[in-house]
């Protein structure tokens, strides 16, 4: 049976890049952004203070509203954190991403190249980690 692209998750437990209809001049407010991408308000808005997305607000007292492209580089953002790097690698990647969803693919590609290295060198150290722990059961149980 095929869920819901809002159901849809990968390993991790993090959305494996969801679909939305989205009018391209549309902007959504923070509680229906945190819905959307299972974000807290409070990990948007400090996401916001750190420089890795923008809102748009009218006043600085109105309430935060997000573009496609905002939900499509938190999207991004989780996927990176779910490969095991932190927010300052990720401001780092993400500061010369263009705000266009898909990314084109010689922007993507490196970028993705990263990525994978990231994740197969956390295979790697859960598969050593595997190895110690079974090490020290055997040597528990002599």
């Amino acid at each position: 049976m095929e869920l819901p692209n809002r159901s849809r998750m990968n390993l991790a437990g993090q959305y494996a890049c969801p679909e939305w209809t989205w009018p391209a001049d549309e902007l959504i407010h923070i509680r229906e952004m945190s819905e959307r991408t299972s974000v807290p308000a409070s990990a948007l808005r400090y996401y916001e203070k750190l420089g890795l997305i923008t809102s748009e607000r009218e006043t600085r007292e109105s309430q935060r509203r997000y573009s496609k492209s905002t939900f499509y580089k938190i999207i991004l953002i989780t996927l990176a954190q779910s490969a095991g790097f932190n927010l300052d690698e990720i401001a780092e990647q993400l500061r010369n991403l263009p705000d266009i969803h898909p990314l084109p693919p010689k922007v993507w590609g490196p970028l993705h190249k990263i990525w994978e290295r990231r994740i197969d060198q956390r295979v790697a150290e859960l598969r050593q980690l595997k190895i110690n722990l079974r090490r020290c059961t055997r040597e528990a149980s002599r």
